[in-house]
C-alpha cells in the first residue's frame, strides 16, 4: 500500500469520534493511533440493498495507519443507512471480521 503522511493521527481521532457503535475501539487503540504519521484508505465493499422494506447502502472501508515505530494497524469503518429513519450511520471496529459480521447482521440476504 501507499501511505500518505497527512495529519494521520487526527484522521484516526475523527474516525473514532464519529463511531456510533457501543463496541467501537477504546482508549487503548486511540492511544496507539496517536503515533500514526501516515494512512491509506481503501473501500473494501459497497452494496445497495433493501432492509426492512427500505433501500439501504452499505460501505466498508479499511483505514490503515503507519505508526512511528514502523508497525501498521487499521480501523474498519462500516457506513450504512440501515437505520429506522434512513439516516447515515458510522460504526468502527478493530478488525475486518467483526466489521463484516456487524454489516452482515444488518444486510441479511439481499
Amino acid at each position: 500500500r501507499t501511505y500518505a503522511p497527512d495529519n494521520s493521527a487526527d484522521h484516526a481521532r475523527r474516525v473514532l469520534r464519529r463511531a456510533e457503535n457501543g463496541d467501537r475501539p477504546g482508549e487503548e487503540k486511540a492511544r496507539l493511533l496517536r503515533a500514526a504519521f501516515a494512512h491509506h484508505i481503501t473501500q473494501v465493499f459497497g452494496r445497495q440493498c433493501e432492509v426492512d422494506g427500505q433501500k439501504a447502502g452499505f460501505t466498508l472501508y479499511e483505514h490503515a495507519f503507519l505508526l512511528l515505530d514502523g508497525s501498521e494497524t487499521s480501523l474498519w469503518e462500516v457506513e450504512h443507512t440501515a437505520t429506522p429513519d434512513g439516516r447515515h450511520m458510522c460504526e468502527v471496529y478493530e478488525d475486518e471480521e467483526t466489521a463484516r459480521a456487524a454489516m452482515e447482521s444488518r444486510i441479511g440476504i439481499c
